[in-house]
Order: C-alpha cells, then structure tokens, then sequence
C-alpha cells in the first residue's frame, strides 16, 4: 500500500506587517471565502494537479514560493510526485475542504475544528503570513485516494504555492473512519485476523492532511487497534503451526497484497514439503484452503480471493527464498 513522503516541514515563514484596521485573526471555509480568492486558488489548484498528474516539476515550481524551491528535495522530485501521479494520473480532483487565514501578527496559532460526526477533524498549526490559503483535494479511483495539502501564501498581490504533500485518504474504498468502524463489526464477529488487518488500513489514512491533520476519533481507533492486536495475539501466536494438517505448516505472515488492484488476503507459511515437489505441495494447499476459515475464523466469507506462499526457509529481507504460490477464489 502506498503511503507517501512528506514533502516539507509544515511551517509557515515570516511575512512582515500586520492587516490594516484589522483586530483578530479571520478564518473562512469554504462558500464563506470570497469569490474571487476561491476562483484565483481554482485555477491554481487545477495548475498543481495537472502539473503533478503529468509528473512535470519544471511546471510545478513555476508555481511555488522561492522558500519552498529551496527546500525541495530530490526525494520530492524523483519519489513523490511520480507516487502521486501513479493515483491520480487521469483522474478528477474533489474539494474536502478550502481556508482562507487572515492573521494580525506573526506567529499566530491556527485551529480548525471542522468535519461532521464520526469524521471530525482539528488541524493546528502556526501561520506567520498575513494572507494564507489551503486547499485540500482529493483524488484516485474507486479503490484508494489520496488527499492533496496545498498551502499557497500571498505576496504582493499574487498567491504562490508554498507548501505540498500527499497521504492516503482511503484505502480499499473506506477512510480511517470507516475502517475503523469496519474491523470494529469483524472483531464482534469473531474475525481477528480481518479486523486487525484492517485497522492496520485506518493507521495507514489516519492522518490524510499530514501532521497537523486528526480525527477527533484519534485516540479511540489508536486504543482500539492496541486492545485488538493484544486479543489477536493471545489468540493466534505466530508463527502459528497449523495442526489441523498432518504436515503442521508454520503461517508466519498474514497481511494485505494487491492483485489486479484489488487487495487480497496473502498468507506467507512455511511447509516441511520441498517446494519442487509441486505435487505434494499442491496437496498440502489444497487441505489448508479447505480449513482455512476453521482455522482463522471468517477470513474465507471476508475475502474473495485468498493468496498464499508456501517456503521451506522463511524469508528475511536479506535472503531470496524459493516459494510457491496459490490463489483461492471464493465462490
């Protein structure tokens, strides 16, 4: 799964002089912006989008401030804007949410608390710009998206961009919340293994508008997902020696894989059958797709299709193993 790199550090810089005749900070949101602000930033956006959707860097730092052209890095040029791209390349682009920030004097904190029900936010963070405005897009396909953060500052007049990143907002069709909400109906049903796989997906979109970004329901999904993974464990103790099959294969990873981009359930065990010995192997499969949903209870009604890799020698992220694999489909 994907999960990006933050761009740059989320401060603001200083800009001198304060608002004439005004006297406190002003946030607006969205249709309470002014018109014609919300239509400069619109044509901005679609700049950014179209800048990145096309992976073109030249095109985007004609947009960015001469701060943010210092701090980009090369990780940003060569990782992330292609990670983007692979999402949202050929995509529409949807409003979550716009702020305009008018602030009185420097260092101002900024607190936005929006979002409705289970799906509420807060964002804090420190502006130091008279005039800031941030858009926050989202964009990709019917399985996963990505949330956009642009910050743009104004400078004599003109708005330039001056801040970007880009994290997970869904995954496998659900945000943090309703993943959360999700893993929350598998665990009352008994299915750990599915639950805590996908509220390992929640973690991943928890924060879709970077650091400064948090759900209210933060803290609730993080103690959550402790008391499920310890419930899991003292279930299923891993590697996990499946002694339902005669040859007692040992499953020692069980987590998310994408397939046709589609994620799929993968099971990662290891077998005392030779893995050239294709036959004995296959038979050895064949029992563990028929108990698997015995075993790990709910796995074969929660996914459609079941990914496995049989080893003799468990793989360690040094060594290159020889494996097996098989692919059960539900019916």
């Amino acid at each position: 799964m994907k999960k990006y790199l933050p761009v740059l550090v989320f401060i603001l810089f200083v800009f001198p002089s304060c608002m004439m005749g005004q006297n406190k900070n002003e946030i607006l949101q969205n249709d309470k912006i002014a018109p014609q602000e919300r239509t400069a930033i619109s044509a901005l956006n679609k700049q950014v989008f179209k800048a990145i959707s096309e992976n073109n860097y030249d095109n985007l730092s004609k947009l960015m401030t001469d701060t943010m052209k210092l701090d980009v890095s090369n990780d940003f040029v060569k990782k992330f804007i292609p990670q983007i791209q692979g999402v949202i390349k050929g995509r529409n682009y949807r409003i979550f949410d716009e702020y305009y920030f008018k602030t009185i004097k420097p260092s101002d904190t900024i607190k936005i608390a929006s979002g409705k029900g289970d799906n509420a936010y807060t964002m804090d963070f420190i502006t130091k710009y008279k005039e800031t405005y941030m858009s926050m897009l989202i964009s990709g396909d019917s399985l996963d998206e990505v949330m956009l953060t642009v910050i743009y500052i104004k400078i004599n007049g003109k708005w330039k961009m001056d801040y970007l990143s880009g994290e997970d907002y869904s995954l496998n069709r659900r945000n943090a919340i309703e993943q959360y909400n999700y893993a929350q109906r598998l665990q009352k049903e008994g299915s750990l293994i599915d639950a805590v796989n996908v509220i390992a997906l929640s973690e991943h979109c928890n924060n879709p508008g970077g650091k400064a970004f948090k759900y209210k329901k933060a803290k609730e999904i993080k103690d959550f997902s402790d008391s499920l993974t310890a419930e899991t464990k003292a279930k299923y103790t891993f590697p996990y020696t499946v002694n339902e099959l005669a040859t007692k294969p040992s499953v020692f990873s069980i987590h998310y894989e994408m397939m046709n981009h589609n994620f799929a359930m993968m099971f990662y065990y290891q077998s005392v059958i030779n893995v050239m010995d294709t036959i004995s192997l296959k038979k050895e499969n064949q029992e563990l797709q028929k108990k698997i949903g015995t075993i790990f209870q709910g796995v074969d009604k929660n996914n459609k299709v079941i990914l496995y890799r049989a080893y003799n020698e468990k793989p360690n992220g040094q060594n290159n193993p020889a494996y097996y694999g098989y692919i059960q489909k539900m019916e």
